[in-house]
């Protein structure tokens, strides 16, 4: 039987998702809730890897298992085993062709940006003052569509990885005074894209970059070209469709 779960974690004392030996993640802490459950050694398959200081509100992950409960036993029983700031918000029993990684569609984070300094939100945004918000969003428009996005993604993605991805929106919204938010929705998302494609929009933004570096950045698939990339804290997975 194959579980689907939904999961929502808070990123801040995490090396993130993904299992590192000596390190707290989340993949860690998942595993050994739901191996304690199931009696016995169980993976579990994520929608993606987030990075350290990530946060998520609809991660995804299945797992399978022979123990015949329900779906709202499984989550009480998980969460009984997690930490406070990490939670199982859905499961639900699925098809064993369901992949939460390959069968995913679409993705949408979203990033964080305070312009007037929040002590307590500190670990949930990036904060940055004088920014041309006309520029920034220009400079997001231009990422919006089917393109090699090489040059915006982590040194480390192979040569033999296929790096086209599909942006289909960008919203930015001020969802409350000096707090905007960044909506990336999209097919799928490279190792740091999102945190680089913001450092370019932000720096264009407090007109420290031209805009035509992202035109720059397509042709050339230079990555060192990027500059700053943003802090993980303002990031959120938010959403994954499938």
């Amino acid at each position: 039987m194959r579980i689907k779960l939904t999961i929502a974690y808070d990123g801040s004392n995490y090396f993130g998702f993904q299992h590192q030996e000596g390190h707290d993640t989340i993949e860690l802490r998942l595993t050994e809730a739901i191996s304690k459950i199931n009696k016995i050694e169980t993976k579990i398959i994520a929608s993606g890897r987030t990075d350290r200081y990530v946060h998520a509100k609809g991660q995804v992950v299945h797992f399978d298992t022979n123990l015949k409960i329900t779906e709202k036993s499984w989550i009480k029983a998980i969460n009984s085993y997690l930490p406070d700031d990490i939670r199982v918000l859905e499961a639900c029993f699925v098809n064993d062709d369901f992949h939460a990684r390959f069968s995913a569609k679409l993705k949408e984070y979203r990033y964080y940006i305070q312009t007037s300094y929040d002590l307590f939100n500190r670990n949930y945004s990036d904060f940055f003052t004088n920014i041309d918000f006309d520029l920034v969003e220009k400079a997001a428009s231009k990422l919006i569509g089917t393109h090699d996005f090489r040059g915006f993604c982590s040194k480390e993605v192979h040569d033999l990885k296929d790096t086209v991805r599909t942006i289909h929106e960008i919203k930015i919204t001020e969802v409350k005074p000096n707090l905007y938010e960044f909506s990336f929705i999209g097919t799928g998302f490279l190792k740091y894209q999102i945190k680089r494609m913001m450092g370019i929009i932000i720096n264009i933004g407090l007109k420290k970059l031209d805009i035509s570096i992202i035109d720059q950045l397509f042709i050339t698939k230079d990555p060192t070209l990027c500059g700053k990339t943003l802090s993980g804290r303002g990031l959120f997975l938010y959403r994954v469709i499938y």
